[in-house]
């Protein structure tokens, strides 16, 4: 069983260490527009504070990488990444966090392009108990001032190799025109 601590109590701790922080995937995707329930909340650290943040969770269950380094922590609810393998909190994405309510907490928000752009990446299903394409569909209709060109940015920087044009082209095809 891992700790159980409120959302409000994550952010508290992780605000005052001045740790860069934002909730993303699902729970982001629901304060972005999707109206489905999100069933927990994940939340980006920037993959070199993996080592401080969990110092400031020693109730949680750490996720190791093979070469020894913290890669996530687990809370009843919440689960803390340290950067993904195609995406790290950078000082970009960290310039674009919006504020949000997740929980009754207002909380830093992963900028929309960058949610759009990882749920689109993933592509996970119904199969795999996911709606990363549903989820990308809500987002796309109701957050009116995405901008393109760091969308088309943050893709390249992905280095989503061959399918960065075909997330590209179905992103826009969902739009319903060519941004």
């Amino acid at each position: 069983m891992t700790a159980r601590l409120s959302l409000r109590e994550i952010a508290k701790r992780l605000e005052t260490a001045g740790t860069a922080w934002c909730v993303f995937a699902g729970a982001a995707a629901v304060a972005y527009g999707s109206h489905r329930v999100a069933t927990d909340v994940d939340i980006l650290v920037r993959r070199a504070e993996g080592d401080r943040v969990a110092a400031l969770f020693p109730e949680a269950k750490s996720a190791w990488t093979e070469g020894g380094d913290v890669q996530g922590l687990k809370l009843t609810g919440y689960d803390v990444l340290f950067g993904l393998d195609t995406l790290d909190l950078d000082d970009r994405m960290a310039a674009r966090l919006r504020r949000g309510e997740i929980r009754g907490v207002e909380v830093p928000l992963i900028p929309p392009e960058d949610n759009i752009l990882l749920k689109a990446m993933w592509r996970r299903g119904q199969d795999e108990g996911k709606h990363d394409w549903e989820d990308v569909q809500a987002m796309l209709a109701n957050v009116s001032d995405l901008d393109w060109d760091y969308l088309r940015w943050r893709l390249s920087a992905c280095g989503a190799g061959e399918g960065t044009v075909d997330v590209l082209h179905k992103l826009q095809e969902s739009r319903g025109r060519d941004p």
